[in-house]
């Protein structure tokens, strides 16, 4: 099974003490970043409070994508037509959800992938993998 990696556990990779879980299991399972989640983060650096922040987030950031550049999952015309239907789905018109969680929750499921996130409560349509507990979680909706 191969995941799609939601931002915080890239940003995990990137603190002083990483989370052991995570480091081992993103050295051993098949994964893949979602376009939307470069973004995500490029968001956060443009709204970081300080330059020094912001520089930091791109350094990592660059260097990230320089060595995993060939694991990115792009947006597409298919992807885009799941976003739209998912949307508007019962899950999410009794559990709204964020642009993000929504637009990672629709490329999961357009490659028929699960999400490796510790916010499962995010996404409505995926399974999500928390690779902080190893634990599997199914679809909220």
């Amino acid at each position: 099974m191969a995941f799609l990696l939601d931002s915080n556990v890239v940003s995990e990779l990137w603190k002083p003490f990483p989370s052991t879980n995570v480091v081992s299991w993103i050295s051993s399972a098949e994964w893949l970043i979602p376009v939307v989640v470069i973004a995500e983060i490029q968001e956060g650096a443009e709204a970081a409070p300080t330059t020094a922040r912001r520089t930091e987030i791109n350094r990592r950031l660059d260097a990230f994508l320089q060595e995993y550049c060939m694991l990115t999952v792009d947006w597409d015309a298919d992807t885009a037509r799941t976003w739209a239907r998912l949307r508007h789905s019962p899950a999410v018109k009794r559990h709204p959800q964020s642009l993000w969680g929504s637009l990672i929750d629709a490329m999961a499921i357009r490659h028929g992938m699960e999400i490796a996130s510790r916010n499962h409560g995010d996404f409505r349509h995926s399974v999500v993998f928390d690779p902080w507990t190893g634990e599997e979680h199914q679809p909220r909706g």
